[in-house]
């Protein structure tokens, strides 16, 4: 039986670890390294469009046109979201990807004593993995991004459902293919799709908490590993 709330519990207790704390150093080393340029170049140009376009405009035969305020005024923090929320939650997602089952092996070490060791994906292995997911999630952020000039309130419902969904899959598939089949794996995946969904939904929609994000996956893959043990009767 899934009691989300005590695998939730379990996985922020789990960042006291010092393998998970490890996980989260390099991380951030490694997400500093791949987006700083770009972070310090996207916020100062919106910086710049700011304060250097005037929020107002006196034009001939039209008078004042104010309406450039409402694209200027607070840009940096609109940009400051937009970069953290769209960029830098599949940035995280992707480099804590390389890494995740040093937190499922930690995970399992201090909870789940019992099991037999597991053999670790190859490092490369890892590294295609993460490429893909980030991939699917840039898209999947980008399109939500896109939706959200048009559809309103509903892109962020798309986001977080879609996001949630990828989630879902590919953190129960990482710590459940370490022990079971594909075919068994699957089986599992449809008998608890709903609450999988929900789950990683909850993941995608912490993404969005600026800061936060950067424990989201550490403590997503903790929690879907309690998840995982809990559907394959080893919960404790």
């Amino acid at each position: 039986m899934i009691r989300p709330l005590d695998a939730l519990g379990r996985a922020i207790l789990q960042l006291n670890d010092p393998k998970v704390l490890g996980v989260l150093a390099l991380s951030l080393v490694l997400m500093l390294l791949a987006t700083g340029p770009f972070v310090a170049v996207f916020l100062a140009l919106a910086w710049l469009i700011e304060h250097l376009v005037p929020a107002s405009l006196h034009l001939p035969w039209l008078g004042e046109v104010s309406f450039l305020g409402v694209l200027t005024r607070g840009l940096v923090s609109r940009a400051s979201w937009v970069f953290w929320t769209y960029v830098m939650a599949p940035v995280a997602m992707a480099i804590a990807g390389l890494f995740l089952e040093r937190v499922v092996a930690a995970v399992e070490a201090r909870h789940y004593p019992q099991l037999a060791p597991v053999r670790m994906r190859p490092f490369s292995q890892s590294l295609l993995y993460a490429i893909r997911f980030f991939g699917l999630m840039l898209a999947v952020s980008l399109a939500a991004l896109i939706a959200s000039l048009f559809s309103g309130v509903l892109a962020p419902v798309v986001f977080v459902l879609a996001n949630g969904y990828l989630i879902a899959r590919e953190y129960f598939e990482t710590v459940a293919l370490r022990r079971l089949d594909e075919a068994s794996v699957a089986a599992m995946e449809r008998r608890a799709s709903l609450p999988l969904l929900l789950l990683g939904s909850a993941v995608a929609l912490a993404l969005g908490l600026p800061f936060v994000n950067l424990l989201v996956p550490l403590v997503g893959i903790a929690m879907f590993t309690h998840v995982f043990h809990a559907l394959n009767g080893e919960g404790t």
